[in-house]
């Protein structure tokens, strides 16, 4: 049986902040937003990133479920670009770079990367692949 891992949901402190991020600086197409009255907090927003769905929902509600953990840890999610060296330009043209590896470097394995968190901690590499596709993330 195949399968294909089609999105992630993320747990936010605030879905709107996220979803800025998320659209501004990875470039994620907003989808969707809901909120459950007329110009109150959102409760989801639904992004594409290709052909990948994120999916942001606010913390709050579930607080019980997060009372011994921190947002963003255990997790880490990866984001392949064509350009990472622009793409890394492009977030700190956006001032939202919080980069926790500096600039993109060259591993072995063939990617050049680097590593990012988004307003709540959840950790994302983006790498190009210039292994020649030996080595899929």
């Amino acid at each position: 049986m195949a399968a294909t891992v089609t999105s992630v949901f993320l747990y936010v402190k605030d879905v709107r902040r996220s979803l800025e991020f998320y659209n501004e600086v990875v470039g994620a197409e907003v989808l969707q937003m809901h909120a459950e009255e007329d110009n109150g907090p959102l409760t989801l927003a639904i992004l594409r990133i290709g052909q990948f769905t994120l999916m942001l929902h606010p913390q709050e509600p579930h607080a019980e479920e997060f009372a011994d953990t921190r947002l963003g840890v255990g997790i880490h999610l990866q984001l392949q670009v064509d350009d990472v060296d622009g793409f890394h330009q492009h977030c700190i043209d956006q001032g939202a770079l919080i980069s926790i590896s500096g600039e993109p470097t060259d591993q072995d394995w063939g990617w050049r990367e680097f590593a990012l968190r988004d307003p709540d901690g959840f950790v994302w590499s983006i790498y190009q692949d210039n292994s020649g596709g030996q080595w899929t993330g």
